[in-house]
């Protein structure tokens, strides 16, 4: 007889799948058992989580670009020719290649962008008109305060340079360092000094003489 509850007086042997287990002593507590440890398949979830996150490192520190290393002592490093962009060897005066010597300046202004170099002979004419100033017509073609026919610069074969405007003058005038130059009169440049055409147009001169290693 299975099922339902046993009349009165009676004890029913409890079926195999229904066996009770023991009750605990009187006053003892009853304690969960070890804890069932993770199947393959939580514990495949738990790796794959651990290797999505990612693992904050220290950033390298940038490093320096590497400086070039000098030259060894006596060796001869060759500078450009300022005419030709030949190489020219330290212990010579002139290009090879075109024969101009090392003498000449160099203007540099930045507004408009513009680099002059220009050695012994014939002036550099800095201005707006074509024919008398072919080398700076284009740059200064928007510059109404440089004159058409502006200023001269001289580089004469021992290194020195001079600034001269024209008998006429320039509406604006030429500065050299700050003060107005004369018109018709040479005025000598030096290295390191600033020319200015009008207000606005301003060149820095450096000079390179003839002897070797200067540029």
């Amino acid at each position: 007889m299975s099922g339902g509850a046993a009349p009165a007086g009676w004890w029913r042997e409890p079926d195999d799948e229904e066996e009770e287990a023991p009750a605990a002593p009187a006053g003892q507590a009853v304690t969960a058992g070890p804890a069932t440890p993770a199947g393959p398949a939580e514990a495949d979830a738990a790796g794959r989580a651990d290797a999505a996150a990612p693992e904050e490192r220290p950033r390298p520190e940038p490093r320096p670009e590497p400086r070039p290393a000098p030259p060894p002592a006596g060796v001869e490093v060759s500078a450009p020719c300022w005419n030709c962009r030949a190489p020219v060897a330290p212990r010579d005066t002139r290009c090879a290649s075109c024969a101009r010597a090392r003498t000449h300046a160099l203007l540099v202004c930045a507004d408009p962008c513009l680099e002059l170099r220009h050695g012994p002979g014939p002036p550099l004419r800095l201005g707006r008109h074509p024919d008398w100033a072919p080398r700076t017509a284009a740059a200064f073609a928007g510059w109404n305060k440089v004159s058409r026919r502006h200023a001269s610069i001289t580089v004469e074969p021992d290194g020195t340079a001079w600034v001269e405007e024209p008998e006429a003058g320039s509406r604006n005038g030429t500065y050299l360092n700050g003060a107005r130059i004369a018109a018709g009169v040479r005025t000598p440049v030096r290295d390191g000094d600033q020319l200015r055409l009008g207000l606005r147009v301003s060149f820095a001169v450096r000079l390179y003489g003839p002897e070797p290693g200067t540029g």
